[in-house]
């Protein structure tokens, strides 16, 4: 990423050139993408796309600096040094932030992911986009958002999300899901369907 705001551009321009929704359009972001998301949905950049319904947060980095400890920062910051991450520091990473080992293939494709992270995107987003403050800039959403949480999650579990995300909209759910670190969508997969289902039928 090069900064929150051009990364909320790219992310306008590519849901301004998708087709039709044909239900109600609703924007997930997970982890630093619900940063994204919520900065996107905002209008505090570039105008909210048009005939946006609601907003799911996973696991969501907030709008204020995510928090995070300064040693694991520097040791991801490590993993990247010399160029993208190997695979022991990708399986370390995937270790840290799952509650249960994942199957294998969701295993093997969540460190193939991380393993072709361009080494300057992962830098930048812990020396920078993570800790960029758009508070005083980002008003409550006018439309609904859904905040999810693992309950296992360390930085951004269910308290923290609770107290940084939790009055992100003026209607703000909060749902937990069990059985869950910070990587929702591959850990619990059903269970965050089934909560972003429920909130795309109460929209339409």
């Amino acid at each position: 990423m090069a900064d929150c705001a051009a990364t909320v551009r790219y992310v306008a321009a590519r849901v301004a050139a998708l087709p039709p929704a044909s239900g109600p359009l609703v924007l997930l972001g997970h982890s630093m993408g619900g940063k994204i998301a919520t900065l996107l949905a905002s209008g505090a950049v570039v105008p909210a796309p048009d005939g946006l319904a609601g907003v799911v947060l996973v696991a969501a980095s907030p709008v204020v600096p995510e928090p995070m400890a300064e040693a694991r920062r520097e040791q991801m910051l490590g993993w990247a040094r010399r160029g993208p991450l190997d695979r022991a520091a990708a399986e370390e990473f995937v270790a840290m932030n799952t509650h249960e080992p994942l199957p294998a293939p969701l295993h093997d494709a969540a460190v193939a992911d991380l393993c072709r992270t361009d080494p300057l995107a992962w830098q930048r987003w812990l020396r920078a986009g993570s800790r960029e403050d758009w508070s005083a800039r980002v008003p409550r959403l006018e439309v609904p958002a859904l905040v999810v949480s693992g309950a296992h999650d360390g930085d951004l579990g269910t308290d923290a999300q609770r107290d940084l995300n939790g009055g992100v909209a003026h209607d703000t759910e909060l749902v937990e899901v069990d059985g869950a670190a910070h990587l929702v969508p591959l850990e619990r997969p059903a269970a965050l369907a089934a909560a972003v289902s429920g909130l795309v039928a109460r929209l339409a």
